[in-house]
């Protein structure tokens, strides 16, 4: 039988809600495409033909064929993951149905691909592989998809005292690292109890470093919406979003190409929300209108026209359309680590739920900030939900979220060395149950072979707490601790 390394087919705060018009998605989907490498079209870092080998040296045209062929193969994968991840949501909005959309997609996908394997293998394998060129992209620019969130974060903290604000910082910092090491640990126990050999996972391919056209492409982008935005001010909207956008995409470039000494204190995702609040104030100062404005317009929500975050948060459905494609590719060891995967994702969401609701109440949170806190390591889809059965603060919840996944982004891999926990299994496992979203983008991106198992914690994680709160007399407890 065949098996498919990561890299080839088995290579998270939320999932949004809106979705561009139409008309202007092209605009922001061909510039990422005109600035994607040929590392992006296909399974590897190569220019390769139709029959998938290197074209014959000095041929240029048959190279140019496969650089065309790869690029449509790629939008074709990329496109239909796109348009269904949309379809799908209005779907469920008008069935009334409030689960998210995008987990219901990742388990669909699961779905088919294993009817398929049923019917024939081979055949689930060749419709899994058609899709590894959008795999393969989404992987690599993955971050880049959660960090709106995290770039509007002063919007968010506006409002909350100093003092309040450093109780929750405490809760955050240290209940992320507790919910790491409890994850982590459970995974182990359970695998002893019923004695799991470990079998090695295959190792993946990290996705091939951005290319100089990355940072020209985006350099430019941004400075020619500077300069529309002070010399024709009828254009200001989409110099607005130019701005922003290359901002964001700019920042994340340039976090990735710091030393990897420099971003294990500072994450590329810090870099990328400091460098596109830069860009706000800048076009805040051109225009007028101030840096406030400048960032408000960056995360609309669908209040307004579309802003650059609301363009890179539409991707999120794929991304996680995308778990389904790498659950699926890494079954049988999934199948083999049922036992560990399943209680450590249960012990993961009681052990946050019950750990956050106690740490509130130690020290004298308000109960509308504790309650708001309580879901920090459920994805933001689910952990709005959750805040609201609780009564808490729907923006504190997103807040909360957002730096649970940041503190875990820039240290859970840190962390798991220091605590010597060295598999894939385990490293995925706890990743995504102590930091969602934006801990599984930040561990795929060095360690892809961790991504399958992230993405059935971020998965579990969420749905398991969100069947918890529904219990009375668990959502009581809470309510109870809190006040």
């Amino acid at each position: 039988m065949k098996h498919f390394s990561l890299s080839q087919r088995a290579s998270p705060s939320g999932s949004a809600e809106h979705t561009p018009k139409a008309g202007r998605l092209p605009v922001v989907a061909s510039a990422s495409a005109a600035i994607n490498d040929e590392g992006d079209a296909g399974s590897d870092s190569r220019l390769l033909n139709a029959e998938g080998q290197p074209p014959v040296q000095g041929n240029t045209a048959d190279g140019w064929q496969s650089l065309l062929i790869g690029r449509v193969h790629w939008g074709a994968a990329l496109g239909s993951m796109y348009l269904s991840s949309r379809a799908l949501a209005s779907a469920t909005a008008a069935a009334g149905i409030t689960f998210p959309s995008p987990l219901i997609g990742m388990f669909a996908i699961l779905a088919v691909l294993a009817s398929l394997t049923a019917v024939s293998e081979p055949t689930a394998e060749r419709v899994a592989a058609a899709f590894d060129p959008a795999l393969s992209w989404v992987q690599k620019w993955m971050p880049l998809f959660y960090v709106p969130s995290l770039v509007v974060l002063p919007l968010v903290l506006r409002g909350i005292s100093g003092a309040d604000l450093s109780k929750m910082l405490g809760i955050i910092a240290v209940g992320t690292v507790a919910t790491l090491a409890a994850t982590a640990q459970v995974a182990i126990v359970i695998r002893n109890i019923v004695k799991t050999e470990m079998q090695e996972a295959p190792v993946a391919k990290a996705s091939p470093p951005f290319t100089k056209l990355h940072y020209w492409a985006w350099g430019a982008i941004g400075a020619a919406g500077l300069v529309t935005a002070a010399a024709l001010p009828q254009y200001t909207q989409t110099a607005t979003l130019a701005v922003l956008l290359a901002g964001t995409v700019g920042g994340y470039l340039i976090g990735t190409a710091l030393p990897r000494g420099v971003q294990q204190v500072m994450h590329p995702l810090i870099t990328c929300a400091l460098v596109a609040n830069l860009a706000a104030a800048a076009l805040g100062a051109i225009t007028g209108q101030g840096y406030e404005a400048a960032l408000r317009a960056y995360l609309t929500k669908g209040f307004g026209g579309m802003g650059a975050g609301d363009y890179l948060m539409s991707f999120l459905p794929v991304v996680i359309f995308s778990f389904g494609f790498r659950i699926f590719g890494q079954r049988r060891l999934m199948v083999r680590h049922a036992p560990e995967i399943f209680g450590s994702t249960f012990a993961s969401s009681a052990f946050s739920l019950g750990s956050t609701a106690l740490a509130c109440k130690a020290l004298g949170l308000a109960p509308e900030l504790a309650r708001g806190l309580i879901p920090r390591s459920v994805t933001v889809a689910l952990a709005l939900p959750i805040a609201a059965q609780l009564q808490g603060n729907p923006s504190i919840t997103a807040f909360a979220v957002v730096l649970t996944g940041l503190v875990g982004a820039n240290f859970c891999q840190i962390l798991l060395n220091k605590f010597g926990y060295k598999d894939a299994i385990v490293r995925g496992l706890a990743t995504a149950g102590s930091a969602h979203g934006l801990g599984t983008a930040a561990l795929a991106r060095s360690e892809p072979e961790a991504l399958p198992f992230c993405a059935l914690a971020y998965a579990f994680i969420g749905i398991i707490s969100t069947l918890l709160i529904a219990l009375p007399p668990v959502r009581a407890g809470l309510l109870a601790l809190t006040g």
